[in-house]
């Protein structure tokens, strides 16, 4: 026995079908409004600590830096020295100034410029490929750090 549909029976199932595309098109946009990932926290690349006191490499050897090898720093001007080394199982590259200010001066900009390498990119005091996420200023030490800069903050912490 075949059913026939009236115009009535038509526009009721129209209707229907109507409310509930709008119904799950309205319950899919308020979800994933709902869903949207809130704002993170941004990392924080660099910490620079007003400092004049002069910091000798020895200091950080005493306090857990572990030395491997001495970097040429002759075409950094107002270095003391470049130093690669280890802290807490991570690469921390350690650059002496004669002051503060020339911490800033001078080291910063190339800092600056070690973070925002590609990771392809070779540093010219070091052949290995080393990627530096971020750096410290204390005193008269630049330290470029593999990681995060946590790692830098705990010699800090050691070395004060």
């Amino acid at each position: 026995m075949k059913k026939k549909f009236n115009e009535k029976s038509i526009l009721i199932l129209l209707i229907i079908n109507f409310c509930i595309v709008i119904l799950s098109c309205s319950s899919t946009t308020k979800s994933s409004i709902e869903n949207k990932p809130e704002k993170q926290e941004e990392i924080s690349t660099s910490l620079i600590i007003e400092s004049n006191k002069i910091y000798s490499i020895e200091d950080l050897i005493r306090i857990g830096w572990k030395k491997n090898k001495k970097l040429d720093n002759s075409n950094f001007q107002a270095t003391k020295g470049i130093w690669y080394g280890f802290f807490n199982r991570k690469d921390i590259e350690i650059w002496i100034y004669d002051s503060h200010s020339n911490a800033i001066t001078y080291g910063k900009p190339y800092a600056e410029k070690s973070i925002s390498k590609n990771p392809t990119n070779k540093d010219p005091t070091n052949p290995t490929e080393i990627r530096y996420y971020a750096y410290a200023i204390v005193g008269n030490i630049l330290m470029l750090c593999e990681s995060q800069l946590s790692i830098c903050e705990q010699l800090i912490e050691k070395l004060d």
